[in-house]
């Protein structure tokens, strides 16, 4: 796949066909859409382009942190692998969101891009203001002969299918599993692994204690969750807490932490790849610290079934 970022590198190919989005979590919508563009592409020898942003808009226009589903670099290899031919990340500033929606159709996806063809979401909004939509496409490609195609939303048992869905189900509900199938690949989180206070090891479960090297990606929401780690090209199964840790007094702020099953190396200071695949509970306090172990010993027995009965055996990209 070609990756060009930046204004500067771009190379202008008239034989893109090509669609315009944020594509955070690569959706079953959005692989929807890519498939539609790989298969033109194939049918007219042309190449099959996404033009993204980052940061993410709303970022720059309402000045607030976004947090995402995947990084820019997560998003392009989940791309390559679905066959994308280019794409193609704009840095989204100020002065750019001051670009008019004609300028941006004809001054950048015409003349820079190049564009034999667009395909957009019915509701894509674009240009200062949004003021562009699917109307305004249609007319330009009147005027300067592309085509324009329209996807309607894709629903998964009537749930119409978003990266504001994917999020919300992760950070206010904790339905990995849900957000897994949405978009057909677990939610991952990549950290460093520091030092903690060695609880888990006294209650006989030691823990790796994660410091997330994307901040700004999206956290489930509190509790306990089966996961499965990749490290050094091993997949360990593990079950991980994120939480406050109520049953330590002491404890402070947000932990994560994740204890891998039959696994006993060194890996302090290592990066663990996190894949989350089904909330057991959420997080709760116990009267006494037998209690929570007692607790943790079911949470490893769901662990071990719900590993062996996942979809998701080897966590990939694609």
């Amino acid at each position: 796949m070609i990756f060009e970022r930046g204004l500067d590198a771009l190379t202008c190919r008239p034989d893109s066909i090509l669609t315009v989005g944020i594509f955070d979590g690569v959706h079953l919508g959005h692989r929807m859409i890519i498939a539609d563009l790989v298969q033109r592409a194939r049918d007219t020898g042309g190449l099959s382009t996404l033009v993204t942003f980052d940061p993410h808009p709303r970022e720059v226009l309402l000045q607030q942190p976004q947090f995402k589903l995947t990084t820019i670099e997560e998003r392009a290899e989940i791309l390559s692998s679905l066959g994308l031919g280019r794409m193609v990340v704009l840095p989204f500033t100020e002065e750019f969101s001051r670009v008019t929606a004609e300028d941006f159709i004809l001054e950048l996806l015409v003349k820079q891009v190049g564009l034999q063809a667009i395909i957009v979401g019915h509701d894509h909004r674009f240009g200062k203001g949004r003021k562009g939509d699917v109307d305004l496409l249609a007319s330009m490609g009147r005027q300067h002969r592309f085509h324009v195609g329209v996807f309607h939303p894709y629903k998964v048992h009537d749930l119409v299918v978003s990266s504001r869905k994917v999020r919300s189900l992760l950070q206010e509900e904790g339905d990995v599993s849900l957000a897994a199938t949405l978009m057909a690949r677990p939610h991952s989180l990549t950290g460093r692994v520091v030092r903690g206070d060695g609880r888990g090891r006294e209650l006989g479960y030691p823990t790796a204690n994660l410091v997330l090297l994307e901040p700004r990606k999206v956290v489930p929401a509190h509790g306990i969750y089966v996961v499965r780690v990749e490290f050094e090209g091993m997949f360990i199964g593990g079950m991980m807490s994120i939480g406050t840790r109520p049953a330590i007094k002491e404890s402070r702020g947000v932990h994560l932490e994740v204890h891998l099953l039959n696994f006993s190396r060194y890996i302090y200071e290592k990066e663990l790849n996190v894949h989350f695949l089904e909330r057991i509970r959420g997080e709760r306090n116990f009267p006494s610290m037998g209690a929570l172990k007692a607790a943790m010993q079911q949470d490893e027995i769901i662990s071990r079934k719900v590993l062996e009965q996942s979809p998701w055996p080897n966590v990939t990209a694609d």
